[in-house]
């Protein structure tokens, strides 16, 4: 798998495409498939953004194993060739990882997004054994995510032998607890990997060779998203620098208010906000919560001074 050619794919706004519930909080995959076209018709198509299925913003903790493959068929599915879909193969179990993976191989995903295990903090050993098994499963393209919160660092010396010893494993979903390593690990990795900017430094991680970026806002203004990415591209920094001003920073200050004022969990603000600009959002299960008229109040009026195309 040629680096130059997964870079044309893996790159832009990479949205976790959110999982929408019925009020009974069973699966609505109508809604979620109508968002995923929506997402494309608005810019998020082959080649300009990625759609991650099922993942932390997709509520996957909050999902069977099942309903997990269910959901990443309905993506890939509403997508078809039009768009770049990752099914996501995180599991604390290796076996699972490697069915996951193998399902989203089957349905039609470009690739996958795999992680080192969690709740027993893997050695470096254990985390190139289980991104091994997983990516000699399949042949399509492996991003794994480096989650060095949960207590599995990954040097860049182990990426590289990654690279060089599995040619599916192309791309990297980057962040680091440490500002020198961050900037290392761009230094070092993108001749050799996609690297998909986890972070909150976007102009950094572009002049530095990130070819895209994770946002759940492209889950409510992906029109604006895939702009802002253009401007990246193209080294317009000082536009690029006042869209993040402008757009980018307030909706991270709403997430933020969400998370700490609110509950914890990564689409409890972006849901509301999606309905707010046309998208399905609806209820979250628990123990996530569902916001109250106020707390939408105080969504809609972030995203009105953002100047999002609200309905």
């Amino acid at each position: 798998m040629r680096i130059s050619e997964v870079k044309k794919v893996m790159r832009g706004p990479l949205a976790p495409v959110l999982t929408v519930y019925k009020e009974d909080l069973s699966l609505d995959l109508e809604a979620t498939q109508e968002n995923v076209d929506q997402q494309i018709h608005r810019g998020m198509a082959k080649g300009k953004g990625v759609l991650l299925a099922a993942g932390a913003g997709g509520d996957f903790p909050l999902l069977s194993h099942e309903e997990r493959k269910t959901v990443i068929k309905a993506v890939a599915e509403a997508a078809g060739e039009r768009g770049t879909v990752l099914g996501t193969a995180q599991s604390p179990l290796t076996q699972e990882a490697i069915e996951l993976a193998q399902w989203s191989q089957e349905v039609g995903c470009y690739g996958i997004q795999l992680s080192p295990t969690w709740y027993y903090p893997p050695n470096e050993d254990q985390i190139y054994a289980h991104l091994k098994a997983v990516a000699e499963s399949i042949d399509i393209c492996v991003m794994v995510y480096h989650t060095p919160w949960l207590g599995s660092e990954i040097s860049t010396d182990m990426f590289l032998r990654l690279a060089q010893e599995l040619p599916n494993v192309r791309a990297i979903k980057w962040s680091s607890r440490d500002a020198a390593a961050a900037m290392a690990g761009y230094i070092e990795l993108s001749d050799t990997y996609a690297m998909i900017n986890n972070g909150v430094s976007l102009l950094q991680a572009a002049l530095l060779g990130a070819t895209g970026f994770v946002t759940h806002l492209a889950n409510v203004w992906p029109e604006q998203q895939v702009a802002l990415s253009d401007l990246l591209e193209n080294g317009d920094y000082q536009a690029a620098t006042q869209e993040f001003l402008k757009v980018q920073w307030p909706w991270r200050s709403l997430r933020a208010w969400a998370y700490n004022s609110v509950a914890r969990g990564e689409s409890l603000a972006v849901k509301p906000a999606a309905e707010m600009t046309g998208f399905h959002g609806g209820p979250s299960r628990p123990p996530m919560v569902t916001f109250n008229e106020e707390q939408r109040a105080h969504v809609r009026s972030i995203l009105e001074g953002m100047g999002a195309p609200l309905v």
